[in-house]
């Protein structure tokens, strides 16, 4: 489910709108593959003599008895002067439901459902249905927006916690350390890459991801044990050959275009500012030939991986 994978590894913003939906009460999680007993997730480091830079990739979304925490991991966010997240991780509640409202509902005149066909409306309501979410709250809402809610509701189900997600864990002990908190972008600012897509694109994602429901638990365990392993090939071929590299609009504003944005601002971090930082984003965008770390690459920052 493409919108499910971004939730994961891609947009921060998209788990503080699912925060901010009714979760229904999730059945006991069905067995599945146990992520690795000794997770080590990729860090890479990059800089130049006065200037370390640490790329960490994560995921927005764990479960709760997940130990991904290592020495390396403690040992360069400690080193740290300042930590980048993706987005604000506390934004403003007023502020933040205003955009849900700018970007993400229809006005009362219009429905989700008007723009549906009646095969596509029936699977849309079976969904609501069987995931115990009411249809009429998800039926005033656009695309996007109905599938950031289904998708929440399939990552309940299948035991993961929005609360158990990195930079919840790693904010913390950040600011418990007395490290400045930076952001790269604005909430609003990623909610528009989905928001500012056309509407049948938009829906095209919806029903993508109702037609694979019931794969939702497997795709969860097998990307975030790739991920825990460390395992960099396999979420390549998980995030970007197996699904953006299917919808190059979507590669594109996800992260290409973004990537590139990072990528000049640690650049000009690493001319301008000596001591150490470390970067917290969606583990996609440190992976594939079009991620933070090939950019840097070629504006001359070699990036070396160290765990």
């Amino acid at each position: 489910m493409t919108l499910l994978r971004h939730a994961l590894l891609g947009l921060a913003a998209l788990s503080l709108v699912a925060c901010g939906q009714n979760e229904p009460e999730p059945p006991a999680p069905s067995a599945a593959d146990p992520a690795p007993a000794a997770a080590s997730p990729a860090l890479w480091r990059v800089g130049d003599a006065d200037t370390t830079v640490y790329l960490f990739g994560t995921v927005h979304v764990l479960p709760p008895e997940l130990e991904w925490r290592t020495p390396m991991i403690d040992e360069a966010l400690a080193e740290s002067r300042a930590v980048y997240f993706e987005t604000d991780l506390e934004p403003d509640p007023a502020r933040f439901g205003a955009i849900i409202v700018q970007l993400g509902m229809y006005p009362p005149s219009e429905t989700l459902s008007d723009n549906l066909t009646p095969e596509q409306n029936a699977a849309f309501r079976k969904a609501a249905d069987d995931l115990g979410l009411p249809h009429f709250q998800l039926n005033a809402m656009k695309p996007w927006l109905a599938a950031v809610s289904i998708s929440e509701a399939l990552v309940t189900r299948a035991g993961y916690d929005i609360n158990s997600g990195v930079e919840r864990t790693l904010a913390p002990t950040a600011q418990a350390g007395g490290k400045e908190i930076r952001k790269f972008e604005t909430v609003e600012q990623q909610l528009l890459v989905f928001a500012d897509m056309p509407e049948e694109t938009q829906i095209r994602f919806l029903m993508e991801g109702l037609e694979q429901i019931a794969e939702a638990p497997a795709m969860l365990d097998a990307m975030v044990n790739a991920w825990a392993a460390g395992d960099v090939p396999a979420l390549e071929k998980l995030l970007i050959e197996e699904d953006l590299g299917a919808t190059p609009e979507v590669y594109e504003a996800l992260l290409v275009n973004r990537n590139a944005n990072w990528a000049e601002e640690i650049d000009k971090l690493i001319r301008t500012e000596p001591g150490a930082y470390f970067i917290a984003v969606g583990g996609a965008h440190l992976i594939g030939k079009d991620s933070v770390n090939a950019m840097l690459e070629t504006r001359g920052h070699p990036v070396e991986r160290v765990e």
